[in-house]
C-alpha cells in the first residue's frame, strides 16, 4: 500500500511537468499549424469578417422596414391638443417602401458574391500565414542546426589554439600560426552571436504568427518535414490545382461575380421603386374610412443612370482582366519555386552523397598530417572550415526545399 501511494504521489508531482512540455509549441511544423488555427488573431479576425458577410447575405433582398404617419386635421379646435376625439380628423397612414421588380434578387446575389469574396479572402489569408509559418519554422530549425555546427567548430577552435599554443611555447609553432588559431576561434565566436540573433529572430517570428509573446518559450525542432516525391511535382498537374484551388484566384473570381452582380443592380435601376401605402382615418371615436396610397420613382435622370451602368460595366472588365494577369503571374511564380526546388534538391543530394564525404575524408588526412608533422596548421584550419561549409551547404539546401515547397503549396492550395 505504501508503493502505491509513492507512486500516485510521484505521478501527480510530475504530471504538470509533462503537460507543460507538452503545451509549448515549435517542435515540429504540424503542431506548430494546428496553434496557428487555433490561436492567430489574423485567422480569427479574417473568420469574424466572413461570418459577418454571410450574415449580410442572409439579410439582403429583404423588404425595408415599413414607416408609420400620423395626420391630425383641424387643430384649430378647442379641445386637448392632438387628441384623435377632438379634431376633425386623424389618419394612420402605413408605408411600405417596395424595391423595383427584380432589384430585390439582384441585391441577394450582390450579397452572396461578398460574402463569396470574404470567404475567399479567409482562405487566401490562412494560406499565407501558414506558408509564412512553413517559412519561420524552417530558418528556426536552420538556425538550431547551425548553432550545433558552429559548437562543433568551436569545439575543433579551442582544441587547436590549446594545441597551437603549446607548440608555440615549445618553439614547434609560429607566432603566424598562433595569431591564425586566435583569429579562428574569434571568428567562430562571431558566427555564434549572428546565430543566435537569427535563432532569436525565427522564435520572434513563430510566437507573432501565434499571438504569443515575442520571448515566449518555443520546444527545440525535432525534423523537418519530409519533402514529396518527384512524381507529385509534376508541372502540368499542378498548374491545374492552382487554377482550380488557389486562394488568391478564387478571391478574384468572386470580386469579378460580385462586379457582376452589381452590373446588374445598377441595370435593375432603370426601373421604378415603390411605396405603398395604406391610411385608416379616424373620425371622432371610430374609424369612417380607408385610403389607400401608391408612390413611385420617375428614373428620369438618364444621364446618371448610364453613367453608372457603365462605371459597372468598366469595373467587370477591369476584374477580368485583374483575374487573367494573376492567373499568369501565379502559373510563373509556380514554375519558378518547382525550377529551384529541383535545384536545391539536386544540390543537397551532391553536397550530401558526393562532397561531404570528400570533405570530411580530406580534414581526416589533413589532422593526420598534421600529428606527424607532414601538413602545416594552414592547410589543417582549411580543411575544416571546408568541411564545415560544405555541411552548412547541406542544411541550407535542405532548408530552401522547405521554402519553395510552402510557397508552392500556397499557390496550389494544399500539399502537393
Amino acid at each position: 500500500m505504501g508503493n502505491s501511494i509513492k507512486l500516485l504521489f510521484m505521478a501527480l508531482l510530475f504530471a504538470p511537468v509533462a503537460w507543460a512540455d507538452v503545451a509549448v509549441p515549435g517542435a515540429t511544423l504540424p503542431g506548430l499549424l494546428q496553434w496557428l488555427e487555433q490561436d492567430s488573431a489574423e485567422l480569427a479576425a479574417m473568420r469574424h469578417e466572413a461570418a459577418g458577410a454571410e450574415l449580410r447575405a442572409e439579410a439582403a433582398g429583404a423588404l425595408p422596414d415599413p414607416s408609420l404617419r400620423i395626420e391630425w386635421g383641424g387643430l384649430n379646435r378647442s379641445g386637448v391638443p392632438l387628441d384623435p376625439s377632438r379634431v376633425d380628423a386623424t389618419k394612420y397612414t402605413v408605408l411600405q417602401p417596395v424595391p423595383g421588380w427584380g432589384k430585390r434578387d439582384a441585391q441577394k446575389q450582390a450579397a452572396q458574391a461578398g460574402a463569396a469574396l470574404a470567404g475567399a479572402q479567409q482562405r487566401a489569408v490562412g494560406a499565407e500565414l501558414r506558408a509564412r509559418m512553413t517559412l519561420a519554422f524552417a530558418q528556426y530549425y536552420q538556425s538550431q542546426r547551425a548553432l550545433a555546427l558552429n559548437d562543433e567548430f568551436g569545439g575543433f577552435t579551442d582544441s587547436a589554439a590549446k594545441l597551437v599554443q603549446s607548440r608555440y611555447e615549445t618553439g614547434a609553432a609560429t607566432q603566424q600560426e598562433l595569431v591564425r588559431a586566435q583569429l579562428e576561434q574569434a571568428a567562430q565566436q562571431s558566427e555564434r552571436l549572428q546565430l543566435q540573433s537569427d535563432l532569436a529572430q525565427a522564435q520572434a517570428r513563430i510566437n507573432a504568427l501565434l499571438n504569443r509573446p515575442a520571448h515566449a518559450a518555443l520546444a527545440s525542432p525535432e525534423v523537418l518535414p519530409e519533402p514529396p516525391a518527384a512524381a507529385r511535382l509534376e508541372g502540368s498537374a499542378l498548374e491545374q490545382r492552382l487554377r482550380d484551388a488557389n486562394p488568391q484566384l478564387a478571391g478574384q473570381a468572386a470580386q469579378t461575380d460580385l462586379a457582376q452582380r452589381n452590373a446588374e443592380l445598377a441595370q435593375r435601376n432603370l426601373s421604378p421603386d415603390f411605396i405603398l401605402g395604406i391610411a385608416p382615418v379616424q373620425r371622432g371615436n371610430g374609424i369612417r374610412s380607408l385610403d389607400a396610397m401608391l408612390e413611385f420613382t420617375l428614373p428620369l435622370q438618364q444621364v446618371a443612370h448610364h453613367a453608372h451602368q457603365h462605371e459597372a460595366s468598366e469595373m467587370v472588365d477591369a476584374s477580368r482582366a485583374r483575374q487573367q494577369a494573376a492567373e499568369t503571374r501565379l502559373l510563373g511564380e509556380l514554375r519558378e519555386h518547382l525550377a529551384a526546388l529541383e535545384a536545391a534538391r539536386a544540390q543537397q543530394a551532391l553536397l550530401h552523397q558526393r562532397v561531404s564525404p570528400l570533405a570530411e575524408l580530406a580534414f581526416k588526412g589533413a589532422l593526420a598530417g598534421n600529428q606527424s608533422g607532414r601538413v602545416d596548421f594552414a592547410t589543417l584550419l582549411e580543411a575544416r572550415r571546408q568541411l564545415q561549409k560544405t555541411r552548412l551547404d547541406e542544411l541550407g539546401a535542405e532548408v530552401a526545399q522547405q521554402l519553395h515547397l510552402a510557397e508552392i503549396e500556397r499557390l496550389i492550395g494544399g500539399q502537393p
